[in-house]
């Protein structure tokens, strides 16, 4: 039943970013304001996020490291990576075989935005540093982190995160990133 509870979550998440984009509230294409503006009671509040457009360069080369099965690729993290190299949204859909969804894409885009949305938005408006947000911070070894630290500060994937949370994005480091041959799989495991 958890597994279901949370599946549940996850195809909210989704229908959320859907019912923003069917509402005009949603990340607009680069060139455009960023902004995600709502209004509740009387007042008004906006938040910036990062481009959607791009994303899958991104959340292909986080997936590599990131979004493996024992890591942001399974259901119980705060912050999930979905596609081809782990958690699938598709229980049909093989880790390996089939290119990660557009479902995909755009349920990992709202996990990463989702999690800390206040900061990620100041950072996104050049108000903070980018180590102000946890992915950062726990990607570069300065907070404590179950995969330890995964990038060194101006690598390529660590430029690839950066430059899509502040512009303009490095598509080559993101490139460089999913470019780069993966280990075989150890047999038995």
């Amino acid at each position: 039943m958890k597994f279901r509870c949370n599946r549940t979550r996850v195809h909210t998440a989704v229908r959320i970013v859907a019912a923003l984009g069917a509402v005009g509230l949603t990340v607009a294409p680069s060139g455009c304001s960023n902004d995600l503006d709502s209004t509740s009671a009387g007042s008004s509040s906006s938040l910036s996020a990062p481009p959607r457009q791009g994303f899958e360069l991104v959340a292909d080369a986080m997936q590599l490291h990131c979004g493996t099965l024992d890591c942001h690729g399974q259901l119980g993290r705060d912050m999930r990576l979905f596609g081809q190299f782990g958690l699938r949204l598709d229980p049909a859909f093989n880790p390996l075989t089939q290119p990660t969804s557009v479902a995909e894409y755009d349920a990992s885009y709202a996990s990463v935005v989702g999690l800390e949305p206040e900061a990620m938005s100041s950072v996104v408006r050049l108000e903070a540093p980018v180590d102000s947000l946890a992915m950062i911070r726990k990607a570069r070894g300065i907070e404590g982190h179950k995969g330890g630290q995964l990038v060194i500060v101006g690598d390529p994937l660590d430029r690839c995160m950066v430059t899509w949370l502040v512009g303009p994005l490095d598509m080559a480091a993101c490139s460089t990133v999913v470019g780069t041959p993966r280990p075989p799989p150890v047999a038995g495991l």
